[in-house]
């Protein structure tokens, strides 16, 4: 008995280290990693939602970042219809969308019933993550809007416990904010979106430096050195070299994400900038 027993567990054994191993359940930042296009509130006129998507599938870009409203909005979301269609035909071709709000921090009232619109937009068909848009200084006191901003991305946490959440941020480079609440913001979102705009006038390799500046620092400010880090560069007026020193930067500072603001403005040299960062 006892050595058929043994050879059961041998045989059992043998069996399991035999079989495929299970794949690691994906974590809340996986939303926001790879490439994504971005598609703000003045961009609904230009493009349909289903050439917003057919974008998305061409370029190979598995994320759609869709801003739902922002502070000044008459309305929590401003095309309700629009953002609907393009989650419907982004996940019907397999895509991530991703909504996002600007929050203004004077009515946090209204921020935070602008952030539950933008969660719950797309109905049925659901949403991928949530972007809270961090940049709006019409609080002139910059520790108020700090803790306002932490108070508004921790209430987003609290009320939305699984939902993959980013907080997209100023560059770290270049922060214009005197108190910023990296801390706050890493314990209440999953990753870090960085507005890491280069101006036109800056040199591929002054591109480059910031974008690898953008990931670091943002490390070096939550000291946390596995942060998740989407670095974001403005395409607007920047040539393809400048925007493959952008791309080459993120990559080789580890960043998990890389996408240009916006859709409207990216040229064949963004796109390209898209697939260096891709293709690594």
């Amino acid at each position: 008995m006892r050595r058929a027993a043994l050879l059961a567990l041998v045989a059992a054994l043998i069996a399991l280290a035999a079989a495929p191993a299970a794949e690691a359940e994906p974590t809340r930042a996986a939303v926001f990693s790879g490439t994504g296009i971005w598609v703000d509130i003045w961009d609904y006129g230009k493009r349909t939602p289903a050439q917003v998507v057919a974008a998305a599938e061409q370029h190979g870009t598995p994320v759609i970042y869709i801003e739902t409203a922002n502070w000044r909005s008459k309305a929590d979301v401003v095309n309700r219809a629009y953002v609907r269609e393009v989650a419907r035909l982004g996940h019907a071709a397999g895509l991530r969308v991703v909504p996002w709000y600007l929050p203004g921090y004077r009515n946090l009232k209204r921020d935070r019933r602008r952030l539950a619109a933008a969660v719950n937009v797309a109905g049925a068909d659901g949403i991928d993550g949530l972007g809270i848009d961090v940049e709006a200084t019409i609080v002139n006191d910059g520790a108020l809007r700090a803790r306002r901003a932490a108070a508004l991305a921790g209430w987003a946490r609290a009320t939305y416990p699984k939902l993959p959440i980013a907080a997209i941020i100023p560059s770290p480079v270049s922060m214009y904010w005197p108190v910023f609440p990296y801390a706050a913001l890493h314990a209440a979102s999953d990753a870090f979106l960085p507005m890491c705009y280069p101006s036109r006038r800056h040199t591929p390799a002054r591109i480059y430096r910031d974008a690898t500046g953008c990931v670091n620092r943002l490390r070096q400010r939550t000291g946390d050195p596995a942060v998740e880090v989407h670095v974001i560069t403005g395409s607007l007026g920047l040539s393809a070299v400048q925007l493959d020193a952008a791309a080459r930067g993120a990559r080789d500072a580890g960043a998990t994400g890389f996408s240009l603001y916006d859709l409207a403005t990216t040229r064949p040299g963004g796109w390209t900038a898209l697939g260096v960062f891709a293709t690594g």
